[in-house]
């Protein structure tokens, strides 16, 4: 990654912010009515333990705000009506339990009927081997718990297909977790696994494995034989080589970012089914263009943050992916085929050292581009492809010149140029009437041009880090704008028609030549931020400068009702 020496926008302000004016800081000034924001009313709900009347009579579920006290008396009152039959669902989630009663675990060895237990949110350390009883049970949320194992009576639920263990602290799983022969999805994301048992592999039904987050440094061999997976989630660990997955034909989604991977595991190019591969941070080199050659279903893959120099000619295969992301690599150019991508939606190619977008100007069924920090010194002219493209980052390249063809994305929404060499601005950019962020900071601005103020969606103008030495009065136009910075350049004077910018909330201007201001900045209605250190403001008095945004805002206040009030007889 390549690191500029003229990027400045990574430097902040600390914004003074310009409060509400007072209602009684002068008498003869007119107030202001200042609009807030009202809190509501928290509807009224039943008391932590009350049960639902429904319940009150048949008891199939229980689902409610508990104490351990009131779950007694549920357990009892069942007992006492011959109901045990009739529970269904037991859902004793965010009772801040660390663990479960004698009385409960008696109960849960007559649930024969309970397909759904509830115990997520708790400070459960274990589960009850009783758990083992409930040989009708699909569904088992223990997630966010203090788990740290599980007891082998687990392996005893048969009929169990969902199995959700996130955010515990669970270092291993007892080899009975084989058993579980209908379960089809195993959450385990945010625990402190170390390893998984081979038995795994006997999860014939498994259809999503989600182990992300952990401490693997290595998956079982058995995994191949899942061949009912279709997700298979194992990013942020440790791992340095995943086992073959050739037979895990109906995998969709294979996730892998965040390993120290630095190839692919053996017979990916099997899984034809792939709609999403993602590798985003690991350690590979290259792309296989064997891999990805069978992959007709792929509709997005992630190879950001990689040490890729390429991109194989194979990729043109892909005729169905609508989502690329190869950002922070090492990649220098694209090859001639890759223009053939005609359903592609989204590229990221930032943090590269591509230095033409020829094959890019290809694609027009582009809606996000990102080319940022790269080495481009020109924009080609057949950009006008690119027509129904709302986003395009350009920041931190080599441009010194924007071209009249940029004002033909008639689409876009956001246009960043951010920390490049431009000397003008075209004036065909207002052809942008879309354009809701326009950001032009750290580059080499004197001045704009006046159609700017034709751009009347615009919200947020960053123009900081320039050389301007005026701003034209048509930006006054921008009556939608939001935010305007203008910090770090050469002007002497802001023009008043900012005044009239009837939604602008922040407003920085920073480190110029200012010595004056214009009264009409009152007028901002909305303004929060109101940045204006390191300026002389000389024709402003010393005190009031010195006191402050607030101080200098009220006083422009001051100034502008005085200049409109009739002269004394």
């Amino acid at each position: 990654t390549r690191t500029h020496t003229h990027t400045h926008n990574t430097r902040t302000h600390s914004f003074i912010p310009a409060q509400h004016i007072p209602t009684h800081i002068m008498a003869d000034q007119p107030t202001r009515k200042i609009s807030g924001s009202k809190k509501k009313d928290k509807k009224k709900g039943k008391k932590k333990g009350e049960l639902d009347s429904e319940l009150k009579d048949v008891k199939t579920e229980f689902i409610h705000k508990i104490t351990p006290q009131t779950l007694d008396k549920f357990v009892e009152e069942t007992l006492q009506k011959n109901q045990i039959d009739m529970v269904e669902t037991l859902d004793l989630s965010r009772h801040k339990l660390t663990e479960i009663s004698d009385k409960v675990r008696f109960y849960m060895r007559m649930l024969k009927n309970l397909k759904s237990l509830n115990l997520y949110g708790n400070k459960l350390r274990t589960l009850p081997s009783e758990i083992g009883e409930l040989e009708n049970l699909m569904r088992l949320g223990a997630n966010e718990n203090h788990l740290a194992e599980l007891p082998k009576e687990i392996g005893r639920l048969n009929n169990l297909v969902l199995l959700d263990l996130r955010f515990n602290r669970l270092t291993s799983l007892p080899k009975e977790i084989g058993q579980l022969t209908s379960l089809k999805k195993l959450f385990l994301r945010f625990n402190k696994l170390t390893n998984i048992p081979q038995e795994i592999g006997n999860l014939s039904a498994l259809e999503v494995l989600s182990v992300r987050n952990n401490r693997l440094s290595a998956l079982p061999g058995s995994i191949n034989k899942l061949t009912a997976l279709e997700v298979l989630d194992v990013q942020h660990n440790q791992l340095r080589a995943i086992p073959e997955i050739s037979a895990l034909t109906q995998i969709t989604s294979l996730d892998v970012q965040y390993n120290c991977l630095q190839e692919l595991p053996t017979g990916i190019d099997r899984l034809t089914k792939l709609t999403g591969l993602h590798v985003k941070y690991n350690q590979i080199e290259e792309i296989p263009p064997m891999i990805i050659a069978g992959m007709k279903h792929l509709s997005e893959l992630d190879f950001e943050g990689n040490r890729l120099a390429n991109v194989p000619a194979e990729i043109s295969s892909l005729k169905n992916l609508q989502k690329l992301y190869l950002s922070r690599n090492n990649i220098k150019s694209l090859p001639a085929s890759f223009g053939e991508l005609k359903c592609l939606e989204e590229l990221f190619l930032n943090d590269n050292n591509i230095s033409s977008l020829d094959q890019v100007c290809r694609l027009p069924t582009l809606r996000v581009l990102n080319v940022a920090n790269n080495l481009l010194k020109e924009i080609p002219k057949e950009v006008v492809n690119l027509s129904v493209l709302r986003e395009l980052y350009l920041g931190a390249n080599y441009l010194n010149k924007l071209i009249p063809e940029v004002g033909s994305l008639k689409a876009l929404t956001q246009l960043e140029l951010n920390d490049n060499a431009l000397e003008e601005i075209p004036p065909e950019i207002a052809e942008l009437q879309s354009l809701k962020i326009l950001n032009l900071e750290g580059n080499q601005l004197r001045q704009l041009p006046d159609q700017i103020g034709r751009m009347i969606n615009l919200q947020k103008l960053l123009l900081g880090y320039n050389r301007l030495v005026a701003v034209t009065p048509e930006i006054g136009r921008l009556t939608g704008l939001i935010e305007l910075n203008l910090d770090e350049n050469k002007l002497q004077a802001l023009p008043r028609e900012i005044g009239g910018m009837e939604h602008l909330e922040v407003l920085s201007f920073n480190e110029n030549d200012i010595n004056d201001l214009p009264d009409e900045l009152y007028m901002l209605d909305h303004l929060r931020l109101f940045g204006m250190d390191d300026n002389p403001l000389a024709d402003i008095p010393q005190h009031v400068s010195e006191g402050g945004s607030q101080e200098v805002f009220n006083f422009l206040g001051q100034r502008l009702h005085q200049s409109k009030a009739p002269p004394a007889e």
